[in-house]
């Protein structure tokens, strides 16, 4: 911060911190190509790990899994093929993969597309996800959708809301499930693009 405070840490994020240092070592390899290859040796075993934890909450704090996408994607695609800690981060990818296949978000298919190639019934949902996002509305109104899906938990549904019923996500969202506490706001990263955040709530508040 500008005042010479910490507001982020990336000491737990062993997989946030290689992701950095591949995409680093790929554009000034002079410079980041040591310090990665120290850092994978020491801490490519523990990528999993983070993942892992985040994975045993699939609802909440749903832009973990945005960031865990973007991370993973870069991690994987720039490593050597030939590499044995391709293997490791590969694992930890298909948890991931495993915890939010069924969550109807294209973006994390796209992911998939781009890292393990083509598969005609992912790709198939991509395409049909995609054109329902185009039905969806264009302004911000508020959304209860308590009446017409089964709750699984406190405004949440059992399954994935459909994409053309989804509250449009915002660049700052509330916390959905304290609606009495609508100043208190966090962020999220890519959140409107990535069509998910809100596919399991049945209530939201605009942004």
């Amino acid at each position: 911060m500008p005042d010479g405070t910490v507001s982020t840490t990336f000491a737990f994020r062993p997989d946030q911190q290689l992701s950095f240092l591949q995409t680093g070592r790929r554009i000034n390899p002079q410079r980041f190509a040591l310090t990665y290859a120290i850092y994978r040796s020491v801490y490519a075993a523990f990528v999993g790990v983070p993942v892992f934890l985040d994975d045993q909450d699939d609802h909440n704090h749903y832009f973990k899994f945005n960031l865990n996408y973007i991370n993973l994607y870069d991690l994987i695609r720039l490593e050597e093929d030939g590499s044995p800690y391709k293997a490791i981060y590969m694992n930890a990818y298909d948890m991931l993969r495993r915890t939010t296949q069924q969550h109807g978000n294209p973006h994390f298919n796209m992911v998939d597309r781009a890292l393990k190639g083509q598969d005609i019934v992912r790709d198939n949902e991509t395409v049909t996800l995609l054109n329902l996002w185009l039905w969806r509305a264009r302004r911000d109104y508020w959304v209860d959708l308590r009446g017409k899906y089964p709750a699984c938990g406190t405004d949440r549904a059992c399954s994935p809301i459909p994409v053309n019923e989804r509250a449009i996500p915002a660049v700052w969202r509330r916390r959905w499930f304290d609606r009495d506490r609508r100043d208190r706001l966090h962020s999220s990263v890519l959140d409107g693009a990535l069509l998910w955040f809100d596919a399991v709530d049945r209530t939201a508040w605009p942004a």
